[in-house]
């Protein structure tokens, strides 16, 4: 038993140690969103409160980002890594860390400005697929114009507390009120 526990325990140790040393940002990036990918869908299509065609749509937008956000994270975090090696090619010491810090500045640079513009021109043509593009006819409501109104009845009397000029307010109407006092 202790050297089957020995086995287990070493064989841990080695696949510990091999993800510490192949520990790059494109791993997290992209498990990240492939989990996103799988549960956010699934979220989004148990919510309740929603419209059905709402959380189906929702579902598949979720879904289309992430698929589009993988291989983003992917292509950029390469990219930038490759870029960094290439600044120092003459130094294998600057080289390796040259190379783990533009992965990182790639998956960084995909997560803020990348995969959002890709995101929306995709997006953009998925709605166009699905005619969602295309605003809802609201039809304008119907006047009934047969019915006629009651009649107002207007008083002529224009004998008020303002005096004669109906726009022009005096003094006095304002000092002699109730409540205000000047």
């Amino acid at each position: 038993m202790a050297d089957l526990t020995g086995k287990i325990g070493n064989t841990v140790k080695k696949i510990l140690v091999s993800v510490g040393k192949n520990n790059k940002p494109i791993y997290t990036v992209m498990a990240i969103a492939t989990a996103n990918g799988i549960f956010k869908p699934i979220s989004s299509l148990t919510d309740k409160k929603e419209k059905p065609e709402a959380r189906k749509y929702a579902a598949l937008r979720e879904f289309a980002t992430e698929c589009v956000a993988v291989p983003t994270y992917w292509a950029c975090g390469v990219g930038a890594a490759t870029l960094g090696a290439k600044l120092f090619k003459d130094n294998p010491e600057k080289k390796a860390i040259a190379r783990a810090n533009m992965m990182f500045l790639g998956v960084c640079t995909a997560a803020f400005v990348v995969i959002p513009a890709v995101c929306s021109g995709a997006l953009i043509i998925l709605d166009k697929i699905l005619g969602k593009d295309k605003p809802e006819k609201n039809e304008p409501a119907k006047l009934d114009v047969t019915s006629k109104t009651p009649e107002v009845q207007v008083h002529s009397d224009i004998s008020t507390k303002f005096g004669a000029n109906l726009y022009r307010p005096s003094m006095n109407t304002f000092i002699n009120r109730g409540g205000l006092k000047i």
